[in-house]
């Protein structure tokens, strides 16, 4: 076993490294800028909280096994069992996908939840210790070697600084991440592509008036640019609650008050989301979390010294609308934790290996994400050249998932991230969008035949 390695960022992908690098490394530190959290509720300096958190079918399979069993206290905590195609309600580019029994089974429960459980796992294990209320402030480089050789941090409570040497660093400090200016201290640029999707999000916890449950498990009314740029997604949660979002792109208004929010209902295409805030009470205030833009920083392009790591949203912040990030994350600390299993640690090109596997698991999420952010006029970014075909064929998707049940099945696998991109252009997902496209057309024509009366 190697001897230490430093996790930037308590965060639910910084949980998820240190557990999967506790069996190589006899010392595993987690560098936390935050206040040790002492009951599930939403954590300070995570504004994030307080929204919804999906966990994709491939993020959940990670999870479970970077921690065995930890689905089983899930279940047993109150998190809620469904079933994707037959619990979830959902509305995209006009049409309400048909439900019905199908074969992911998945959990859901509030991101609070899910985060304490990460936390009462990490606190089991002996060799992961947490230094709380320490910031980061600088890499320490061996230049001679080209490697990473510890952290500069600072007690965020006596404002002593110290160096923490460990034989390799990873950075899960989120969002925020200050890699790019660490490594650019040292000559060393790292390329970032950015969408400004400028998005709110305004989430709200709500209970039933009754007991006469809906018949849906969540309900999504997607963004369908450029017809509907609105957005709503209800999520059933732990404790009987249900979480309402809304969500707007490009600087749309958020709403601040109960008569906007029930305002903002009224702007959907449907009524349905207006219908169940009339049988709800709130149990929770309003919360409202902005994001101005989707990044993806490009370390697998980059001179990253060896021995430095970054995962989870420091690497690729997606759109949250997509519930991509966990998952991406637990799946990035899986191929670490699965590359260990197999291999020892290399001071030669292990890093840019690393980087360049998680780059092909960022890929597809990305595309998925960036395709439809790019069909809003306002939403600015570099468009790659084959975008609008993209676009063009995804759409077709979308609309023929509402009434193909094989469709629906393929484009689920997809987004979470169980399947590549290639399972939706297979020849039977080809010949339904050419067959359906046969049928407008004759119907066109029919449509344009006169009658016999006309005749």
């Amino acid at each position: 076993m190697m001897e230490k390695v430093i996790v930037i960022g308590g965060s639910i992908a910084g949980k998820l490294v240190a557990k999967a690098l506790s069996h190589t490394f006899r010392q595993v530190i987690i560098v936390e800028a935050g206040q040790r959290w002492k009951e599930k509720a939403p954590r300070k300096r995570v504004p994030q909280s307080y929204h919804p958190h999906v966990l994709l079918k491939g993020g959940e399979e990670a999870i479970e096994k970077i921690f065995p069993n930890l689905l089983d206290q899930l279940k047993e905590g109150g998190s809620v069992v469904n079933n994707f195609t037959r619990d979830l309600k959902w509305h995209h580019f006009g049409f309400w996908k048909q439900r019905f029994p199908g074969e992911l089974v998945m959990l859901q429960q509030s991101r609070p939840m899910l985060e304490w459980q990460l936390q009462h796992h990490i606190d089991q294990v002996s060799n992961i210790t947490t230094r709380y209320e320490t910031m980061a402030e600088q890499l320490i480089l061996d230049h001679q070697r080209n490697k990473i050789s510890g952290v500069q941090v600072r007690s965020l409570k006596t404002r002593r600084e110290e160096v923490l040497l460990a034989d390799m660093v990873v950075d899960a400090s989120g969002f925020g991440s200050k890699s790019i200016e660490w490594l650019k201290s040292y000559g060393i640029k790292v390329r970032e592509e950015k969408v400004w999707i400028q998005l709110f999000y305004a989430t709200r916890l709500f209970r039933l008036k009754n007991r006469d449950r809906p018949d849906w498990c969540n309900l999504l009314i997607s963004p369908s640019f450029p017809e509907n740029p609105y957005g709503a997604f209800i999520q059933t949660i732990e404790d009987n609650r249900f979480s309402v979002t809304f969500s707007g792109y490009a600087n749309e208004r958020a709403p601040k008050t109960n008569e906007e929010f029930f305002a903002y209902a009224k702007r959907l295409p449907v009524t349905d989301v207006l219908q169940f805030l009339e049988q709800v009470e709130p149990v929770s205030e309003m919360k409202i979390y902005k994001i101005p833009y989707q990044v993806r920083r490009r370390f697998d392009l980059a001179d990253v010294p060896e021995g430095f790591l970054v995962v989870g949203d420091a690497h690729c912040r997606f759109d949250p609308v997509f519930g991509q990030g966990i998952s991406v994350a637990a799946m990035e600390a899986l191929e670490l934790q699965s590359y260990f299993k197999y291999y020892a640690y290399s001071d030669k090109g292990f890093t840019k290996t690393f980087h360049q596997k998680i780059s092909k698991l960022i890929a597809t999420p990305w595309e998925m994400a960036i395709t439809e952010a790019f069909r809003h006029p306002d939403i600015n970014g570099n468009r790659p050249l084959m975008q609008p075909l993209k676009q063009w064929y995804s759409k077709k998707v979308y609309q023929l998932s509402a009434f193909d049940p094989e469709v629906y099945l393929r484009l689920i696998r997809v987004m979470n991230l169980i399947r590549p991109p290639c399972h939706l252009f297979h020849p039977k997902v080809g010949f339904a969008i050419f067959a359906n496209r046969k049928k407008k057309i004759k119907n066109q024509i029919n449509a344009k035949k006169p009658t016999s009366y006309e005749r």
